[in-house]
Formats: structure tokens, sequence, C-alpha cells
């Protein structure tokens, strides 16, 4: 109810607004991340400069609500920084290109919009600055585990090398949130859960809905074999032999004189003794 709810709710804005959703938003965060990363090795200032600040947006920095989106997933400008860079920016464009063929532009950017919008107001909680790095973890977090809720089977190469679901990857990531959480404070844990809304109000109902729906055809199956059950139970019984109406449907069933039903093979059987 609620997740249909929520569907109709989203076609009427983008009936209204759709026209301004921004294509491929998930690519341009993940090229100016690519960016910020590069103009980090020339000023170590300028991913201050982005990076969120509670003083500094109560203060009219107001465009640190959504820069510190665009902070590189890695920092440094050794190989491995590079070669985590290059492929963090191809995994976005393809999560990227998923999200929006399945949702298209507007959902996505909702989706997205969204998650920043509540990661930027959680990050107003009053944990300590040094954890303010859970935003940026939570909404790689959102992104990821959208993709694999929809798309669960699809394989990704870890590393390059190990082939494994999405969906193991989005319940490891599931369980470093929880762990995250466990070993922080109320604040940090509270952040997380504001952060991770947009994902839960999407997936949650229908998870539960197709919960729902596999018990119902559960039981509805096991009643079907049930009485599938109690039809082929028999009706006729051979007390010579054995043979039933079921498993010798070809036989004659009766009742003899004195009280006994027997086939007809052990009827013929008999009357050839006498």
């Amino acid at each position: 109810m609620i997740h249909d709810s929520g569907n109709r709710i989203l076609d009427r804005m983008e009936a209204s607004f759709g026209r301004l959703a921004l294509p491929q938003i998930l690519r341009w965060i993940a090229g100016f991340q690519a960016m910020s990363w590069g103009l980090s090795l020339f000023s170590r200032e300028y991913l201050e400069f982005i990076a969120f600040d509670r003083g500094a947006i109560l203060s009219g920095q107001v465009w640190r609500l959504f820069s510190w989106v665009l902070s590189p997933v890695f920092e440094g400008q050794s190989p491995i920084a590079i070669f985590i860079v290059l492929i963090a920016l191809m995994f976005m464009f393809f999560i990227s290109d998923s999200l929006e063929n399945h949702w298209g532009a507007f959902r996505l950017n909702v989706y997205v919009v969204s998650t920043i919008l509540l990661l930027a107001i959680a990050g107003f909680l009053p944990m300590h600055p040094v954890f303010l790095g859970i935003l940026n973890g939570t909404f790689y977090s959102v992104i990821f585990l959208a993709f694999a809720a929809l798309f669960p089977n699809h394989i990704i190469h870890l590393m390059m090398i190990i082939p494994i679901k999405a969906k193991w990857l989005g319940w490891a990531n599931i369980l470093l949130l929880l762990a995250t959480v466990l070993r922080s404070d109320f604040w940090v844990a509270l952040a997380v859960l504001i952060g991770m809304t947009p994902y839960l109000l999407t997936f949650v109902p229908a998870f539960v809905s197709g919960a729902r729906q596999s018990s119902e055809a559960a039981v509805r199956r096991h009643k079907f074999q049930k009485s599938a059950s109690s039809e082929g139970e028999a009706f006729h019984e051979c007390e010579s032999c054995g043979a039933t109406d079921v498993t010798h449907p070809d036989r004659d069933f009766r009742v003899t004189a004195d009280g006994r039903e027997l086939c007809n093979v052990c009827r013929d059987a008999l009357a050839y003794k006498k």
C-alpha cells in the first residue's frame, strides 16, 4: 500500500517537474569526484573548500550542503590511488546507467538528491567532526544498495578477478554499516539511519510485500498439495492382496457375501480354488 502510494506521488511529480531532472546525475557526480581528486594533487585546500563544515555552512557557505558529495573516493597520487579512482569512476558510471535505465532520470534524481539533503541534515547532529566522513560512506552505500536490490543476481568481479553476485556485496555493505554503527555513538547511528531513509522507503515496503506474497503462496501450495493428496486416497482396497483402485485402477472391486472387499483377480483366484 505504501509502495503503491509512493509510486503514484512520484508519477504526479514527474508529470509536473520531470523536465527539471538532470540526466545521468550519478555520472556527473562521479566525474566531479574524479576532477576533485585531480585538483587535490595541486591544491590540498580545495578538498577543505568543498568538505562538509557545520560552522562554515552556518556562516554562509551554503554550497557545502552539496559539495561534500563531490569529494574523491580516495586521495593521494600513488599508482594504487589512480587505480582505485578509475575503478570507482567506471563502477559509478555503470551503476548510473543501470539505475537510470530502470527508474528513469527523474526518479533517480529524487533518490540521489533526497539522500544528499538528508545526509546534509544529519551532518548537523551533535556528533564529533571526525565522524562526518560517515556521510560520504552512507551515500555510496545507499546508491549501491539500490543497485543490489534491483539487480541482485548481477555478477560483479571483485578486484576485477573474483566473481560475486551483487546481493552478497549488498549484504556485506549492510554488515559494514552495522559494524560502524555499533562502534559509534547514538548520533552517528541516527545519522546513518537518516541517510538510509530513501533506500528504506523505496525498497523495504516492496520487500515486506514480496515476503508476504511468498508466504501466502506457500500456504496455498501446501493446501493444494494436501487436497491433491486427499483426493489420491484409495476408496477401494482388496483385503486379500492389498491392491487399491489407485494402485490398480483396471481392477474391479466388490464386496463378497461374507463382507470382504476383494478385487476381481482375488475373486477369480478364490473361485478357482473352490
